[in-house]
């Protein structure tokens, strides 16, 4: 799944996406910030026998295009952009970390579309604490002499220990480009995002789908007290996954349970309308 299959273009950037399986439930996964596609890439074989299963790279991010401006609303329009060019008409959408923004966007700009939004650690600003990505977004530009190089620089942030140094190597390979004659990371190093934190938290509350919402207990991105300010303003219904000894990168780690909600939200929410 390292490679796209299909690109489209959104307002002006080219956005890479690859479809796996055949079902008749379509499942949409979005990555977290300075990720890519291949953060899933445990989770999909673990669905794509029973779903039509799509991962991308939001602008910004592995192989799709670069903007001057990053923001909520048009990483929603990537998500709904590539559903539409791949012919799905409704798809369950599953958001990790900063791509849960991507997807509760998604969903309300196209409410009709979306069976369902699961964010997973997905951080949630409220008083008092801050989105934790503005200083690594203030880092220069780093360049490496080869690509061996920059692959031996890469790390999960924030760091966690034990996962699969064959999956680790795979999202180093995979994040990294040339540029001449030396190698850089592929996602945007120059433009940080913005994320208008009122816009995202009154969406959440007015969305028209169902809602869920999956805790890592150890993340340091997601403290225990995000989790009830989410559940103060979330629609009604809204239920919660607690994963036991999982840190932020749930998707590398913990790809089973990842797998397991999916499909337990996704049979629960198309039997149910």
């Amino acid at each position: 799944m390292d490679q796209h299959e299909h690109v489209v273009e959104v307002a002006g950037a080219p956005i890479h996406y690859s479809m796996s399986g055949d079902g008749d439930i379509a499942v949409i996964l979005t990555h977290g910030f300075r990720a890519h596609h291949v953060w899933w890439a445990h989770v999909v074989p673990l669905l794509e026998s029973d779903y039509t299963v799509i991962t991308l790279d939001l602008s910004g991010s592995g192989d799709s295009g670069h903007r001057d401006a990053y923001g909520i609303d048009i990483w929603g329009q990537e998500v709904n952009a590539v559903l539409d060019d791949a012919g799905i008409d409704r798809a369950l959408m599953v958001g990790h970390s900063l791509g849960g923004t991507s997807v509760v966007m998604a969903a309300t700009q196209r409410p009709e579309r979306a069976i369902g939004v699961i964010l997973m650690d997905t951080f949630i600003q409220g008083e008092g604490r801050m989105r934790p990505i503005g200083a690594a977004a203030a880092s220069p530009v780093r360049y490496y002499d080869t690509k061996e190089d920059a692959v031996g620089r890469f790390r999960l942030m924030p760091p966690q220990e034990g996962d699969d140094p064959v999956l680790l190597e795979r999202l180093a390979h995979y994040g990294v480009k040339p540029v001449d004659d030396q190698w850089t990371w592929k996602f945007d190093q120059v433009v940080a995002p913005k994320i208008d934190e009122e816009r995202l938290n009154s969406s959440i509350a007015a969305l028209k789908v169902p809602f869920h919402y999956v805790h890592a207990l150890e993340s340091p991105v997601v403290v225990p007290e995000v989790v009830p300010f989410i559940l103060s303003f979330a629609p009604e219904g809204t239920s919660v996954t607690y994963v036991p000894e999982a840190k932020h990168h749930l998707t590398v780690s913990h790809p089973e349970i990842c797998a397991a909600v999916i499909n337990r939200f996704a049979q629960e929410w198309t039997t149910s309308r």
